[in-house]
């Protein structure tokens, strides 16, 4: 059995070398938003390649499915 050598590791998953190019964002530094535009967050449920907005749709996606 072949070890990895720890270089090849990275510390963190995720973590690259690219990330030391640089131009990262300065955190706290959110973009003004006029008072016109309002953001919302939406929930989406998946079941399979489907996706749902509603729950009680994705639930009878699923029980369909678990059907067959």
């Amino acid at each position: 059995m072949s070890a990895v050598p720890t270089a090849a590791i990275p510390a963190q998953p995720g973590t690259g070398q690219w990330e030391s190019e640089g131009g990262a964002l300065k955190p706290g530094m959110p973009i003004p938003v006029p008072e016109a535009i309002l953001a919302v967050t939406t929930v989406q449920y998946r079941v399979g390649p489907y996706s749902y907005s509603r729950l009680e749709d994705a639930m009878a996606q699923l029980e369909r499915l678990s059907r067959k």
